[in-house]
């Protein structure tokens, strides 16, 4: 029986194991469709409308006080002339901006902190040749706005786009940049130049074409929103799109590690998710209904945020609750906070992942010196196991009962041993988010590793099956230290006896399960699971010697 209650424990422990595999390995999928609570306070709909005060392509001296110009009769009203194209570039401390008067939208953005994979260059957040994805692109009011040339007018940190159309309605885009913020914002002014009153609604282009610099990358590319006070996140749909009716708060983009977000304060109908094709995402704002009498205007007013998605810089814009590491995510901060704390002392990425095993360790140490320790009394009860078995080798019930009281007796847990694995679990699957989104070790280099954030490949001189022209070394240094690690926590049985061949099962299948599931993780992650399983190994050593 001591054979069958030791195969039966190792069983359960194999079958947590591949449980846990099998958890990591599907979180991924599972966070696509999270929908965590959300924690930021609707903005409050607001609507201003300025009668008696016409808009004109002299817009921006206008709101700044200037003499107001005379209303024009409905018949002088003109569509605005073809003009020629006309792309503004704006550079701050954070980005460089190209917009488009061809549409009046934004073209694209380069975050100047951030290098670009491979080339070393500024990163390019979004980019499009398309007026009708660029951001802040407007339809709905007029026929062929999303296509219309505006005029334009460049200041100091301001760009304004102008048009007048057909119907008498005449629409104003300022831009306004801040230098050493990553936020830009829009006011958009709708101006009635005819006789007649109008009730109209609109879209708007919330976002659109974030970059996408690895396969990687591509499993981490969402369209995030709030609306009616949930936040969700969504893959969008193909075609005409996925349709979320509510308030919006604020939707857009999220890569790996990058936000292109709007918010905006205008009443809103809901929010329109889709997927332009295979790699690129759009997220467009549909605007309410709203009245504009003869001569009168209406000013909404937006906010897009494009920088890191990091919750200490977004809080600010309240799209904190756009950042999520999941079910754990109280875990992922926490270990986040403490990996920054010692990154700031030593300044080495790897060295903060070292030492942020190690406080793990030291933390679960107590519980992990207990589940130790019944792994011993385990083993030194195997004679007394031995003999059960002989004894009730004809009555299994008879043997079950007198393995729980001699269990019981020598106050011995059979699953203590599973312990130390269950309880790393969670703490794994949260450090997992956590250096999957964390822009920290982003091109952060350690001994051969060239970016945490990417597995530890290492070329080789040749190519080889399945595994290519590289090698990931960090896994097979983990696997490794796993099959040592085996080797100290199970004694050996003798012989051929079954509980023999189920140890030496058990010291293959747990390493070659891991080294397959961790292969292509980050090293970061790698790196703390190999550091941790060193210090177990250290740890089993000395307690079951004692």
């Amino acid at each position: 029986m001591a054979d069958e209650q030791v195969r039966e424990m190792e069983k359960k422990t194999i079958i947590a194991l591949i449980l846990s595999a099998l958890v990591i390995f599907s979180y991924q999928a599972y966070m696509s469709n999270y929908y965590p609570d959300a924690e930021t306070a609707s903005v409050q709909e607001t609507r201003s409308e300025r009668a008696d005060t016409p808009i004109t392509d002299d817009l921006y001296l206008e709101l700044e006080g200037a003499r107001e110009k005379p209303k024009p009769a409905e018949e002088e009203i003109k569509k605005t002339p073809k003009i020629p194209l006309r792309e503004p570039v704006v550079e701050t401390d954070k980005y460089i901006v190209t917009l488009s008067n061809d549409g009046g939208c934004i073209k694209s953005i380069v975050l100047k902190e951030y290098a670009q994979p491979g080339t070393g260059e500024a990163f390019k957040l979004t980019h499009t040749e398309d007026p009708e994805e660029g951001i802040f692109n407007i339809s709905g009011i007029g026929g062929g706005l999303p296509r219309a040339r505006y005029s334009v007018k460049e200041r100091a940190s301001e760009v304004v786009f102008n048009a007048v159309f057909d119907d008498g309605l005449a629409v104003s885009k300022k831009y306004i940049f801040y230098p050493s913020s990553y936020h830009i914002d829009l006011e958009l002014y709708i101006t009635n130049k005819s006789a007649r009153a109008f009730q109209r609604r609109y879209s708007i282009i919330a976002a659109s074409n974030i970059e996408i610099a690895s396969k990687l990358d591509r499993r981490y590319t969402q369209i995030v929103s709030e609306v009616s006070g949930k936040a969700m996140r969504s893959n969008g749909k193909k075609g005409a799109g996925h349709f979320v009716e509510g308030t919006v708060n604020y939707t857009g983009l999220q890569n790996k590690y990058f936000s292109l977000i709007t918010k905006t304060s205008a009443p809103t109908k809901g929010a329109l998710l889709k997927q332009i094709d295979n790699d690129n995402l759009l997220s467009q704002l549909e605007i309410d209904k709203f009245n504009i009498n003869p001569g009168s205007s209406v000013s909404h007013n937006f906010l897009l945020y494009a920088g890191p998605s990091n919750t200490d810089l977004m809080r600010p814009y309240t799209l904190g609750s756009s950042v999520s590491y999941g079910f754990f995510g109280g875990i992922s901060k926490m270990l986040l906070a403490a990996s920054r704390l010692f990154y700031r002392v030593f300044k080495n990425w790897g060295v903060a992942i070292i030492l942020l095993s190690i406080c793990v360790n030291l933390v679960l140490f107590p519980l992990s010196r207990k589940s130790y320790k019944s792994m011993k009394k385990i083993q030194e009860l195997q004679p007394h196991m031995e003999r059960l078995r002989n004894e009730h080798k004809d009555n299994p019930q008879k043997l079950n009962k007198e393995m729980m009281e001699l269990y019981k007796k020598y106050n011995v847990n059979p699953m203590g041993g599973c312990l130390p694995m269950l309880l790393q679990m969670p703490i794994f699957i949260a450090l997992y988010q956590a250096l999957m989104r964390s822009l920290d070790l982003r091109g952060a280099g350690f001994l051969w590793i060239k970016d945490l954030s990417m597995p530890d490949a290492v070329s080789l001189p040749f190519g080889l099956p399945l595994i290519g022209g590289s090698v990931n070394i960090l896994p097979i240094l983990m696997s490794g230290a796993m099959v040592i690690q085996q080797q100290i926590s199970t004694r050996k049985a003798s012989g051929d006896s079954a509980q023999a061949k189920q140890q030496q099962q058990m010291m293959i299948i747990m390493p070659v399960l891991f080294l397959f599931i961790m292969y292509n993780f980050p090293s970061g992650l790698v790196l703390y699971w190999l550091t941790n399983t060193i210090l177990t190994m250290f740890e089993q050593r000395a307690i079951m010697r004692a």
